[in-house]
């Protein structure tokens, strides 16, 4: 199958692509760049293919825990391109890359200010997760808790393997839906 795939929820911009059995990737720190760099490297990546949009079947794209505005870039990006191609869509989440291959373990996202997303993960699966503020999160490391905060082999292998076997098992979505663990920032003001 031929996959589209992208991640836009840190600062780090992973974008790449499966066709025909070949693999094509571009990894860059965007910064706050995200919204100007993603299409350009989706451009890159698809003519280093020497492929077209409507020639992926899947579009998969991480949607979440992470950064908001990164989220939502992302997964409107990724409707658009399902909608211009007619491709199926793959959710991913960052727990989901962290875990891939790698037993019972403890994922960690950054969540800002030295917050962080967790989640129990078996076999690359989500048992349960929960926001840990800064001193939660420290006094779980103090006392022994290991949290790992990155796929073990990269972002774009984890995000590649975890699409591919999503593909192979027919788990697409309707749509991308924002996976996030607490309201943002402006929303939590109002309460």
């Amino acid at each position: 199958m031929n996959i589209l795939f992208m991640d836009t929820s840190c600062r780090t911009l992973t974008v790449g692509a499966i066709f025909e059995g070949r693999v094509h990737s571009v990894v860059k720190d965007a910064g706050s760049g995200m919204s100007s760099m993603l299409m350009p490297a989706v451009v890159a990546v698809l003519s280093e293919c020497g492929a077209r949009v409507s020639d992926m079947d899947a579009v998969a794209a991480v949607v979440g825990p992470g950064s908001f505005t990164g989220i939502r870039i992302g997964a409107a990006a990724a409707t658009a391109l399902t909608m211009a191609s007619g491709a199926k869509r793959i959710a991913v989440t960052n727990f989901e890359l962290i875990a891939y291959g790698r037993g019972a373990v403890r994922a960690a996202v950054d969540a800002g200010r030295g917050n962080m997303y967790t989640a129990a993960c078996e076999n690359g699966n989500v048992l349960s997760a929960e926001f840990m503020t800064a001193e939660e999160f420290a006094s779980a490391a103090a006392d022994g808790a290991l949290f790992l905060t990155s796929p073990e082999k990269g972002t774009a292998a984890a995000l590649l393997a975890v699409a591919s076997d999503k593909a192979e098992r027919g788990e697409f979505v309707s749509a991308f839906e924002p996976y996030y663990m607490r309201k943002p920032q402006a929303e939590r003001g109002t309460e």
